[in-house]
């Protein structure tokens, strides 16, 4: 994948960008990133495409990855993350003379991208939300009931408390992938160094404003979209329950709108099958050009 990396004046400060090109391709699909606080920049390498129907841009969110090393003192809100994204949809239509700009929203990134699209519908062709968070007390709860059905299939147990859901529990009964996996992920990038690891330790604290922003969120408040809206879910995704956003998206209105349920997948629904990302992702830029 031909890639390249800058920095940007956007909204004041200097924000990291990971530019990955299509030739030719005049769709840019703009990725938001999860945590708050987790670069997606990182681990981009593993989503080298088949095919280039799309140019893909990440940038590390005002309080995360590279940006929060260029601009330690610049605290993350939401309003000011929704104008940088505002700044940066117009900096890519500038850059690219792009004819359909996509926005992609993962885990966190959708709640912004969800939000911005209501804001701001008018600046983008689409939005795709990928690991959708619809309620993530809602979430919670299902997680819960899945963990339970799991163990009692074990024959584990017969009951999980109630009050919360063991980390160890949900990493050995599938709910949440290996956790040394994205370590080594992240190590193997070409775009991270041992230079990043003090953003890595710092973005929990910087960003818990907007954890909690994120614990009380809910998109149910809000189903009516005035441009496209498409799900890529993961079928195993119990980080983020992938059956919450299929329940709440069939309650949205939209004037086009698609499921794309992927297979073999988790919360890292793109890069735990990027074929079928990929595939999703074609047939929506198709659907932006037809």
């Amino acid at each position: 994948m031909e890639y390249h990396e800058e920095f940007v004046p956007i909204n004041g400060i200097r924000q990291y960008f990971l530019h990955c090109l299509a030739p030719g391709a005049n769709t840019v699909l703009l990725y938001l990133h999860g945590g708050p606080g987790f670069s997606a920049s990182y681990r981009a390498y593993l989503l080298d495409p088949p095919r280039h129907s799309c140019s893909l841009v990440f940038y590390d969110q005002r309080g995360s990855g590279k940006t929060l090393l260029r601009n330690r003192s610049a605290k993350p809100t939401f309003p000011l993350l929704l104008e940088d994204l505002r700044c940066t949809i117009a900096y890519l239509k500038a850059k690219y003379s792009a004819k359909n700009i996509l926005l992609l929203g993962h885990s966190w990134g959708s709640v912004l991208g969800s939000e911005y699209v209501l804001k701001y519908p008018q600046t983008i062709s689409a939005y795709i939300g990928m690991g959708q968070v619809v309620n993530m007390e809602k979430g919670k709860e299902a997680a819960q009931k899945e963990l339970q059905r799991r163990m009692q299939k074990k024959k584990q147990s017969q009951a999980v408390p109630k009050c919360r859901l063991s980390l160890l529990q949900q990493y050995r009964y599938g709910l949440y992938p290996p956790i040394l996996d994205s370590v080594k992920s992240v190590w193997k990038s070409p775009v991270f160094s041992c230079r990043d690891l003090p953003a890595l330790l710092r973005a929990p604290f910087v960003n818990k404003a907007l954890n909690r922003f994120l614990w009380e969120y809910d998109a149910e408040q809000k189903p009516m979209y005035a441009i496209p809206v498409y799900y890529i879910l993961g079928k195993n995704d119990w980080q983020v329950p992938s059956i919450l956003a299929a329940r709440f998206f069939e309650t949205i209105r939209a004037p086009k709108k698609k499921l794309f349920w992927i297979p073999d997948a988790g919360h890292s629904t793109d890069i735990d099958n990027p074929k079928a990302f990929w595939d999703a992702i074609d047939e929506i830029c198709l659907q932006m050009h037809s």
